[in-house]
């Protein structure tokens, strides 16, 4: 290995990641600073810089072959066995409509991000209607900006179960005791991880409608969190959950993560942004 570490970014031909939130993004800020050699691959068709780590971050859902192939060029890819993120790779609260469950459902898209990162793909690949924001009938439904919340499953229109681009999940949210919903997030680069929960007052709970993050331990991640992330191989990530019922219940995983769009007070968000950048470290140690 060279004596100046080098990281190559690998990301999709529709990712604009020098312009971007995303948390990654940040992260190399500070690998740069501390003298580490950034590179960023966008798509499969430039000439691959070399490079002692790869990190795969291609913000969609499926990750091809044209990509995988760039491996081989590599002596580590973090997160290079999480090639696929569709919720029924990881998700064990989809509902079948034979299943005997009659709680509260919530509608997704299995893709990622409400489908709208293969959405991007389509439009970039000259499918203009992929631009059009049209009522569709719910079994042509493609990708989504906000998921509905049923009462029963039996209440969900027949068009989402003849639907396969769409998952029904049992809504399980948390509540504390003030009646306040809650998001716990966990988001981890190698060896180490930074741990929060969001409070709203909406049980689907968004950036635009967060009241407020409150930080944890990051020891106390439940391990059945844990033991998905080590099931799909993941290096570095989010993931979203919630305690319900005593149990833990996993919403979704991400491996493109963004920064915080709320406001926050910057001392709070450049020591989470340290403290993820060192679990480089974890991985250099390997070479």
């Amino acid at each position: 290995m060279a004596s100046k570490l080098r990281v190559a970014i690998i990301t999709h031909e529709i990712d604009e990641f020098q312009d971007s939130n995303y948390l990654l993004r940040h992260l190399s800020r500070i690998w740069e600073r501390d003298d580490i050699e950034i590179a960023i691959v966008k798509g499969v068709n430039q000439e691959l810089p070399k490079a002692d780590i790869a990190i795969l971050h291609t913000d969609i859902t499926v990750v091809g072959e044209d990509y995988t192939r760039l491996f081989n060029q590599y002596p580590l890819v973090i997160n290079g066995a999480v090639t696929d993120i569709s919720k029924t790779v990881f998700s064990d609260l989809i509902v079948k409509r034979s299943d005997a469950y009659n709680g509260k459902v919530i509608v997704k898209t299995n893709a990622n991000f409400g489908g709208m990162r293969e959405r991007q793909k389509k439009f970039n690949e000259g499918d203009w209607q992929s631009t059009i924001d049209i009522q569709r009938p719910w079994r042509r439904v493609e990708w989504m900006d906000e998921y509905p919340v049923f009462d029963s499953p039996s209440a969900v229109p027949s068009g989402v179960w003849r639907n396969d681009r769409l998952v029904v999940e049992k809504f399980l949210p948390e509540k504390n005791s003030q009646g306040e919903y809650l998001l716990k997030v966990w988001v981890f680069f190698g060896d180490q991880g930074i741990y929060y929960q969001c409070v709203a007052n909406e049980p689907v709970i968004k950036s635009h409608n967060l009241v407020r993050r409150e930080f944890l331990d990051v020891n106390d991640v439940p391990e059945a969190i844990r033991e998905v992330r080590a099931r799909m191989g993941f290096d570095y990530g989010k993931f979203d959950f919630a305690i319900h019922g005593g149990k833990p219940v996993l919403y979704d995983v991400n491996r493109t993560p963004g920064g915080p769009k709320q406001n926050l007070k910057s001392e709070t968000v450049e020591r989470s942004y340290r403290t993820l950048s060192a679990g480089l470290n974890s991985f250099a140690d390997q070479l």
